[in-house]
């Protein structure tokens, strides 16, 4: 795996663990089966 991989990796872990997911809100996308789109932020 290369320096890049093991970056993105870590960071995908890290929003993961300690992000904000949104799945109590009311959210404005949709899929295209009209199901929410939630989505885990971390800022």
């Amino acid at each position: 795996m290369s320096k890049a991989d093991e970056i993105f990796v870590a960071n995908m872990k890290d929003i993961l663990e300690n992000g904000f997911w949104d799945t109590d809100l009311n959210v404005r996308p949709h899929w295209e089966d009209g199901t929410p789109a939630h989505t885990v932020k971390k800022f």
